[in-house]
């Protein structure tokens, strides 16, 4: 019996060229930052009115550090998204300041994801320089995020808090090095939903909420005035976990998925069952990494068009 062979698609041959180009640590650091997130958070929400934001289907998902992948990093890589006419998610630790990013790319769409830090007034300054920089969305991260530490990858991601005012004068004073001063705001964190609530006073942006929410954690944002959702545990496995979450959020939650996809027809899978966008990583920084914007862009387009 003859076996038929099946081609490889767009995205995958990328990520192959990719992979022979990136350095073992850089590879490690990629896996680390976009593996899903697995420690759910629970809190208790309210919302009441219906509301459901119309965005792209594709979206390019946070990763922090870009420059450990491609010396232009997120300047690049939101002028692939500009170019494809995606919106792009800066982290908090990009390689380049969110006001950089914005100024590369005027009239782009760009969100911003705030890590909630032990000092709320740091995140809300973060969020409202984002406003003032004329992005468009803030994504709150309630994951139990993770600072990465090997090689040069914090370092790298760094130019968010070397700016910033408030970062400056609470550790001018401070013995510690500039990563462990980082690293210090992630320290017994006890995230609830007063801290969204009083961060959500300070921006008049769109908020969506980020991590591995479980239904009860779905039915408890729709108390919420947010926007909508990024959900880190949905994948192929679990799609009727995604279909419960559709028929919890209706019209009232914009339901977008993280998650990695290799072709259209899988992107239009998750679509159909219920999400109203697909936010990838993995794709687009192989893309970047191959070869800058015009690398990124292909991997975009080879989704999204």
């Amino acid at each position: 019996m003859v076996k038929t062979k099946v081609k490889k698609s767009v995205v995958e041959d990328i990520e192959e060229v990719a992979e022979k180009q990136l350095s073992e640590a850089a590879k490690l650091f990629l896996d680390q930052v976009t593996s899903p997130k697995l420690n759910s958070t629970s809190f208790i929400l309210n919302r009441t009115s219906p509301s459901k934001l119309k965005i792209s289907p594709l979206l390019l998902g946070a990763v922090g550090a870009q420059t450990y992948f491609h010396e232009d990093g997120e300047l690049a890589t939101a002028q692939a998204a500009s170019k494809q006419g995606v919106p792009f998610i800066v982290s908090s630790h990009s390689s380049y300041s969110m006001e950089e990013i914005s100024d590369a790319v005027p009239d782009s769409e760009l969100w911003f994801q705030a890590h909630i830090f032990q000092d709320l007034e740091l995140t809300k300054h973060f969020i409202q320089r984002a406003e003032l920089a004329g992005y468009q969305a803030i994504i709150l991260s309630v994951s139990n995020d993770k600072i990465h530490h090997q090689a040069d990858q914090l370092v790298k991601g760094t130019a968010n808090f070397v700016v910033d005012p408030i970062f400056t004068k609470k550790n001018y004073l401070s013995k510690s090095t500039l990563t462990e001063q980082i690293a210090h705001e992630y320290q017994k964190r006890y995230i609830n939903w007063d801290d969204i609530q009083y961060l959500k006073q300070f921006t008049t942006l769109p908020i969506f909420i980020y991590g591995d929410l479980s239904l009860d954690d779905v039915r408890s944002t729709l108390e919420q005035q947010v926007e909508g959702i990024i959900l880190s545990n949905i994948n192929q496995s679990n799609l009727d976990l995604l279909e419960k979450i559709d028929i919890i959020a209706s019209e009232r939650l914009t339901v977008v998925v993280e998650t990695e996809v290799k072709a259209k027809e899988e992107l239009n899978h998750y679509l159909q069952q219920g999400a109203d966008a697909i936010s990838i990583r993995k794709s687009y920084i192989y893309g970047l990494a191959t070869s800058g914007v015009l690398g990124a862009e292909e991997a975009i387009a080879h989704l999204f068009t």
